[in-house]
């Protein structure tokens, strides 16, 4: 009687362990998702509020060269990465996330603090489309191995209304956020 005890408790802890295998195998983790999927989350929530994504204007995927030479990030030096930038010389939208290479985020952040910069400069002083209060609302974030550069803004339809686009960040950063979850 003892014995089929002892042998039962092997037997129950292997199961155990296989459950657990199991569910942790049909769960996706942060460090399992894209940046895509982040991306594709902000959009999300952009669309569920405004009906548009977040970067409406003539948006232009990011791709390789963009990501090199706009976000000073080489394609090999990340593990994944996604993102549109408005298609138009006059807006100043921006909305990339990074994936990065274990231990490396800091780098990664450092170098979207950097776009988020050149375009302050190329576009502080420069109203049209609202850009100076995108730009004073505009961040960078991060959270584990993932970085975002926020700098979107649905502009309000009346012309006279007050503009502050902190809002529309704070929704990119939530769902960005979420999404990491």
């Amino acid at each position: 009687m003892i014995m089929k005890k002892f042998l039962r408790v092997p037997a129950l802890a292997a199961a155990i362990m296989t459950s657990l295998v199991l569910l942790a195998g049909c769960s996706q983790t942060a460090s399992d998702k894209t940046a895509q999927q982040v991306y594709d989350a902000i959009q999300s929530a952009f669309k569920e509020t405004y009906g548009v994504e977040a970067i409406p204007n003539s948006p232009v995927e990011v791709d390789d060269t963009t990501l090199e030479q706009k976000f000073y990030l080489a394609p090999d030096d990340v593990e994944s990465y996604a993102g549109a930038v408005a298609g138009m010389m006059t807006n100043c939208d921006e909305l990339v996330v990074v994936q990065a290479k274990k231990g490396e985020v800091e780098n990664v952040r450092e170098a979207l603090e950097k776009a988020l910069q050149d375009q302050k400069d190329a576009f502080g002083f420069y109203p049209v489309m609202n850009n100076t209060e995108r730009l004073d609302a505009a961040k960078v974030v991060t959270q584990g191995d993932y970085a975002a550069l926020l700098i979107v803004g649905i502009s309000p339809e009346d012309p006279d209304a007050a503009v502050d686009f902190t809002d529309d960040v704070s929704l990119a950063e939530e769902a960005f956020y979420n999404a990491l979850k």
